[in-house]
């Protein structure tokens, strides 16, 4: 007889590989399935690095979830002693009518973190080397900083192996249904396999296994940069070879199939479309090194879409993530085994149904 697990995780990637990690840790038997071996270039997780951000600008119904997200960061960094997180802080920028970061300083008030804000001729002096509008102003957050996204996902996988979880990477799923009785079964091009429950976390493609969901994938690139040292080491996106990471998190292409993600430098906006950024704010960044492409699965109102399928129990997923998600993944994966328990959550996450679309 096929071995039945409690958890069947599809898609192993941020939030999937997090979950694993979560379930296993829980002495769950878990099963993981990827279509490749995590983690890799196929999703939204590779490029080095990513931000978090605790005084949030995409709304503060965030706030409790990142709070939450960053206590786990810290609870694997020391248990795994893997180094994960660096605190280095968190500078933003912007006009002074930004609504994002209108938004941190909300969220900031409303649950009391540590901020600073200075107005532009206070910015200019403290970080000479941005060139700031007189319409600008800028908001430091000390107590973020940014992951290592590769070595997270590395580490969970691992940390979940040495803890029992079985694993069938490089396996394309093809249908996630339940049968009579209740048992999940998950169909890929190499068996059949039997879960208690399982959550759908594979990203981009999504749609792939839920057609109906509101979800569009979007091409993206991010670069990196040649940069003075100061810029480079105090102030950019840390790098090696003193190089600063620069991403746009809006534009990109909507595209349709895997294959229009094309690879870095096949459009010319590749190289172009931080070039205002570039010639406004950052004059001291100088030739482009390198740059990857990675893609978005964007919801309409770009928030999370964290919910069971209609009618099912026992088959979770995550989607919409929209460019913003990384930093959340570790909540994420707590939140999903807890969900998988029965148990009753921290958190609320009805802003986060699929439901709200329904209108």
């Amino acid at each position: 007889m096929a071995e039945i697990y409690d958890l069947i995780v599809i898609g192993t990637g941020s939030v999937g590989s997090s979950t694993g990690y979560y379930a296993a840790k829980r002495g769950l038997s878990i099963l993981e399935i990827d279509s490749a071996t995590p983690p890799h270039t196929n999703g939204s997780h590779h490029g080095e690095t990513r931000m978090i951000r605790h005084a949030y600008g995409e709304g503060s119904s965030y706030v409790p979830l990142v709070l939450r997200a960053q206590e786990l960061w810290n609870e694997l960094k020391r248990d795994t002693q893997v180094d994960i997180f660096h605190q280095t802080g968190v500078l933003n920028i912007a006009p002074k009518q930004s609504s994002f970061l209108n938004n941190i300083i909300t969220s900031a008030e409303k649950y009391e973190l540590p901020i600073e804000v200075y107005d532009v001729s206070e910015a200019r002096k403290k970080w000479p080397q941005f060139t700031m509008p007189d319409q600008f102003r800028a908001v430091l957050e000390k107590n973020s900083g940014y992951l290592k996204s590769e070595l997270a996902i590395d580490t969970y996988v691992k940390e979940a192996k040495r803890l029992g979880a079985h694993e069938q990477f490089n396996t394309q799923v093809i249908s996630v249904d339940n049968d009579d009785n209740g048992f999940v079964h998950v169909t890929t091009n190499a068996d059949t396999f039997i879960g208690k429950s399982a959550v759908i976390t594979v990203g981009t493609w999504v749609k792939d296994l839920i057609p109906n969901l509101p979800i569009q994938p979007v091409r993206k690139v991010v670069s990196w940069f040649e940069a003075p040292k100061q810029l480079a080491e105090e102030i950019g996106f840390p790098a090696n070879k003193g190089l600063i990471k620069i991403g746009r998190h809006q534009g990109g292409q909507y595209i349709t199939k895997r294959e229009e993600r094309l690879d870095f430098d096949a459009l010319n906006e590749d190289r172009t479309e931080i070039e205002p950024l570039l010639n406004s704010v950052l004059k001291t960044v100088s030739n482009l090194d390198h740059g990857v492409a990675c893609s978005y699965d964007l919801s309409p109102d770009e928030h999370f879409i964290v919910d069971n399928l209609p009618g099912k129990k026992n088959i979770q997923f995550v989607s919409g993530l929209s460019g913003h998600g990384f930093k959340f993944a570790s909540v994420l994966g707590e939140t999903l085994v807890a969900k998988a328990l029965n148990e009753t959550l921290d958190f609320d996450l009805s802003p986060f149904l699929l439901s709200r679309f329904n209108s």
